[in-house]
């Protein structure tokens, strides 16, 4: 179909979006070849962006010449085993005058395989690197590669471990990996697999399948490399940055697959893949429509008055945001929107706490996280959540959370059927704002603080937060049925913790973690915003609730409680990052918050009675508690770990030392540093917690497994699971990337985004499935999951590969590189 765009100093054109279409048993076995370097010219280059193998860079090109590009692909292997990885050479003549609606069409004696004419020639140039002389694109089909791009210790001087598109070191402590998709693989409907890898679900399609959810934090426009568009509400419109992509995988060969003599690769499991959304509503309820192009008599773009994506734009539908590299405004190069930075993501199956009490369709709570905005731009609505229904395929924007932009957004239990709640976490505010502009404008519409001073912008000024959100009722409080009331997703009051500032030992929440340890607590209440909740209407940013967080609680005249924020209502302090369910049986209200400074503890809401004790005994006609009591528990403080970690004889880094402590650009911390990822999992022996760093490691940034427990008699085992990329990794340094030639130059790696199949794959003594999808509830699951012990448990875990953005990523817009990596621990449960 053909949709406007506006390139870069060009004027605006139609293009028409070409499809991916292959035949897998079509495919041929054949050598890996090289790309011929293009003929020198004196006329006017044509720039573009070819990224081959270690091409980065702009090559000049004569007007009407073709490039003769050989791909070498992952070939398929026999249908029946999928055993192992092959190369297929093919050869295609690329018009580089060519407009995006050209293919390039391999000859049929290779296989039927139509590519797009690569999008990456279209954006702007990301870096300036040489092209060098010959390079190859390595392209497989989904699940077609077997190498890994973590590895267990660093590969020091061992060549073998040293060569590009190949694993390192794979002999893992703690238990074993394999990768199901990586960045740069395609499908047969046009589905390329899209970085970086973050938010994370999975879910029953039917009885055979298991369909794995997986987000790409991706930046479009901010930050230079726009993933390819992708459609929604009948093409009428779409999104470039962050994809919410789908991959589906027969379920019997998934459960076996890391089972002794499954299949290397996961290629033969993978049953089709697509992109979850098809529709998509903004903060309105409108369906987003295409952007506004209109150029006013002032020069200016005009305001898109129905259909807006409000993360873009002010309330009026007007263009506002910018680039991190400079304070302009650029618009999307192919689409009408940018998706920003889904972060993290939680998947929400139906009735997941008992009999009624949950959400009540399964759905899909993903978020955009933070933006840039230029320097001058003082009207912004900010950054919503998006819960999606995974049924129909629609995505809603969320007001009911505030629009602060959210790392991660968690359900837990109210053990009550008639209420939701939700754990938001994240920045609030990180929108790269002048921030002195959006200050001046709070300070006109409402004035000083509660305490007298003025509104500081809040980014990282917030507390631990609670939703509590009542099903079947919309922002009035009137019955309705749609798809965001069934779920308490329209009427609800947002909460913060709260602390007695009077309190023994009493600090503000980073000061605190320095100081103390497993097992101390600190009492609080979760209370409401003095004034907020969502009403339904789209308003500028200095309207929202973000703000409120430097007030008093309602109902409180800050002698005693006070919001409990990293550093005080005046000074941001570190990010509130990964939050999951404690999955606590005798605390039932409660859910595990993780920081950037290296804590994570559990806040659990009344006890044993959990938050329907409090509901119950509302008086009538009230429909929210003017407060909750809470505790919370710590599991680990901002104090050392080095002494607690177990490598398992691995973790060996560049400089021969080893991952107990973590090292960054500017010094060696024997704490954690920037802990992001972060998961529950339920298994016979207890829970267990994944732990994934995001600090800069220098030598790689590492992943841990620990069970947590509350004997405070022994402090927590934090065992290695795996280490990716950093500048001084030998391999990153040598341009070792997979697929091969992606790598540009040594860089950050991050692993982000953990989920649990167990339950989903978890048999019966006679083989069958314990979990179906006409009985299946998330309660069904979790009861299945828990069942099982941690060893034959399968994880999926997310790697995102910063520094991977060559050959086939960039070739196809595909963002930058990762992998989604199954996992089944080894560990002693005795």
């Amino acid at each position: 179909m053909g949709i406007a765009f506006e390139a870069r100093g060009e004027e605006k054109k139609e293009i028409e979006m070409s499809e991916v279409h292959y035949t897998p048993n079509q495919k041929k076995n054949g050598e890996a070849d090289k790309v011929e370097p293009p003929p020198a010219s004196g006329l006017t280059a044509l720039l573009f962006l070819l990224a081959v193998g270690l091409i980065i860079g702009l090559v000049a090109k004569p007007s009407g010449s073709t490039v003769n590009v050989d791909l070498t692909t992952g070939g398929s292997p026999s249908e029946s085993s999928g055993t192992s990885e092959s190369s297929t050479k093919i050869t295609v003549d690329v018009d580089v005058d060519a407009d995006i609606g050209d293919v390039a069409t391999v000859p049929s004696t290779a296989f039927s395989l139509k590519l797009p004419c690569m999008w990456s020639r279209f954006y702007q140039d990301i870096y300036s690197k040489p092209a060098a002389s010959t390079a190859t694109l390595d392209i497989k089909p989904i699940g077609g590669t077997s190498a890994h791009i973590c590895e267990a210790s660093d590969a020091l001087d061992r060549t073998d471990l040293i060569v590009d598109g190949q694993s390192g070191d794979t002999d893992y402590p703690f238990g074993t990996i394999k990768p199901i998709a990586t960045v740069g693989e395609y499908d047969s409907d046009a589905e390329l697999v899209v970085g970086v890898p973050d938010g994370m679900g999975a879910i029953l399609l039917d009885d055979n399948t298991v369909r794995v959810i997986v987000q790409s934090e991706s930046y479009g426009p901010v930050v230079r490399y726009e993933s390819y568009p992708w459609f929604v509400n009948g093409k009428k419109a779409s999104f470039t940055g962050s994809h919410i992509q789908y991959v589906d995988y027969d379920r019997t060969m998934l459960a076996a697959f890391q089972d002794e003599g499954a299949p290397a690769t996961a290629e033969s499991m993978v049953k089709g893949s697509g992109e979850l959304v098809k529709r998509a509503y903004n903060l309105k309820g409108e369906l987003v429509q295409a952007r506004n192009t209109t150029v006013e008599a002032d020069g200016t773009v005009g305001a898109t008055k129905v259909g807006a994506h409000f993360s873009n734009t002010d309330k009026d539908g007007n263009w506002a945001t910018g680039t991190y590299h400079s304070h302009g405004v650029v618009l999307p190069t192919f689409a009408d929107w940018n998706m920003m930075s889904l972060c993290s993501a939680h998947l929400e199956e139906k009735f997941q706490w008992g009999s009624g009490i949950g959400v009540q369709d399964d759905l899909y709570m993903t978020n955009e996280e933070w933006m840039r905005l230029p320097s001058d731009q003082d009207s912004y609505v900010g950054l919503a959540a998006h819960a999606v229904d995974i049924e129909n395929q629609a995505m809603y924007a969320l007001g009911v959370f505030t629009q602060g932009g959210f790392e991660k957004i968690v359900e837990f239990s109210t053990e009550h059927a008639d209420y939701v709640a939700f754990s938001p976490s994240g920045y609030n505010g990180n929108f790269g704002a002048t921030k002195s502009l959006f200050e001046a404008k709070r300070k006109t519409e409402y004035g000083t603080r509660d305490d007298g001073s003025d509104y500081v912008y809040p980014q990282d000024i917030v507390p631990a937060r609670v939703y509590i959100g009542k099903k079947g009722y919309d922002e009035s409080g009137n019955v309705c049925h749609d798809f965001l009331c069934r779920n308490g997703l329209r009427y609800g009051m947002l909460y913060g913790f709260a602390s007695d500032v009077t309190a023994a030992d009493w600090d503000w929440r980073d000061t605190w973690h320095q100081k103390h340890y497993h097992g101390d607590t600190m009492a609080g209440r979760f209370y409401p915003l003095k004034s907020w909740s969502w009403d339904g209407t789209v308003k500028n940013f200095e309207h929202d609730g973000s703000w409120e967080f430097q007030d008093y609680p309602k109902g409180t005249d800050g002698t005693t409680y006070q919001f409990w924020t990293a550093l005080g209502p005046d000074t941001a302090g570190k990010k509130t990052e990964h939050n999951a369910p404690a999955f606590n049986s005798n605390l039932p209200s409660a859910f595990i918050q993780t920081s950037t400074a290296g804590y994570f503890g559990e806040y659990s809401i009344n006890g044993a009675a959990g938050i329907a004790g409090i509901i119950n005994a509302l008086a009538g006609g009230v429909d929210f508690p003017a407060y909750m009591d809470a505790e919370y528990y710590l599991y680990q403080g901002e104090t050392d770990v080095d002494g607690m970690i177990d490598l398992g004889g691995k973790g060996i880094r560049a400089d021969y030392n080893d991952q107990s402590a973590m090292t960054d650009s500017s010094k060696t911390h024997t704490t954690f540093e920037d802990i992001d990822g972060f998961e529950t999992i339920q298994a016979s022996e207890g829970v267990y917690a994944v732990i994934q760093e995001d600090g800069g490691n220098v030598y790689g940034e590492r992943m841990f497994i620990t069970k947590l427990h509350k004997d405070t008699s022994k402090p927590l085992e934090y065992k290695f699971i795996a280490m990716s990329g950093g500048n001084l990794n030998t391999r990153m340094m040598a341009g070792v990337g997979v697929p091969a030639g992606v790598n540009v130059a040594a860089g950050n790696h991050e692993f982000s985004g953990v989920i649990d199949l167990t339950g989903l794959l978890a048999k019966n003594n006679d083989g069958t499935f314990k979990v179906s999808k006409t009985s299946s509830t998330g309660v069904t699951k979790h009861t299945a999951a828990a069942a099982e012990s941690i060893n034959d448990h399968q994880l999926v875990l997310g790697l995102q590969a910063h520094n991977m953005i060559s050959g086939v990523i960039q070739y196809f817009a595909a963002d930058r590189g990762g992998q989604w990596l199954s996992y089944r621990p080894k560990l002693d449960t005795a």
